[in-house]
């Protein structure tokens, strides 16, 4: 069980709810799927084999467990949208997770958002918009969401070669209303992208949220 003491307040339901899971399934498995299923939910019915493929594990009632903590998700986001900040809770809970299991495949740690947020002052401050922006070891894309806020406009371009922060970055993006790409790949060698998502290709023009797969 996750313990709550440990989750950030605002997480605390969505925590119960994950540890719901738990008992019938792996840690990591549960909120990769989760991630997969989120992100083919915005994906706006072109994901439909892959959302099957990942959902066959579960019943029912756990697939409601599924939509609640998405939904407490999507409420969180509205909250930052209407306070004009940003959140990544996607990596705030990967965090316990990665602490709290130790032998399991979780097992990273972000930039805290502070740090963030003086970084992109440091660095964007007196620039303007309409410029790409590359993170090649993107996380769960904190520091994109950063540089979003410093200066809004722009066009990102995040890699990473961990999937499920991959995955992380792509909701995040998404759900922040910002543009951009994620790729799944080795940005050190340079390889060709195992997936990459396409986030709110046209979201400015129709304020749709929406995450493409290739």
């Amino acid at each position: 069980m996750v313990k709550t003491r440990e989750v950030p307040r605002e997480l605390k339901n969505f925590n119960s709810l994950f540890n719901s899971l738990i008992y019938r399934h792996d840690v990591s498995t549960i909120f990769d799927d989760f991630l997969t299923v989120f992100i083919c939910c915005f994906a706006r019915g072109t994901q439909e084999p892959l959302y099957f493929e990942t959902i066959k594990r579960y019943n029912r009632k756990e697939l409601d467990l599924f939509a609640k903590m998405m939904g407490e998700l999507i409420i969180l986001y509205a909250k930052a949208k209407n306070d004009d900040d940003w959140i990544d809770p996607l990596g705030d809970y990967y965090e316990v997770l990665a602490g709290q299991y130790k032998k399991s495949r979780l097992g990273q740690f972000f930039t805290p958002k502070p740090l963030c947020d003086l970084m992109a002052e440091i660095s964007l401050t007196g620039s303007s918009w309409g410029k790409t922006v590359n993170d090649c070891a993107c996380g769960s894309g904190r520091m994109l969401l950063s540089s979003n806020k410093v200066v809004q406009g722009n066009y990102y371009v995040a890699q990473d070669l961990d999937p499920i922060c991959c995955k992380m970055s792509a909701i995040n993006l998404c759900m922040h209303g910002i543009r951009a790409e994620v790729h799944q790949m080795d940005t050190l060698r340079m390889t060709k992208p195992h997936r990459s998502y396409l986030i709110n290709p046209k979201f400015h023009e129709h304020k749709t949220h929406l995450i493409l797969i290739k």
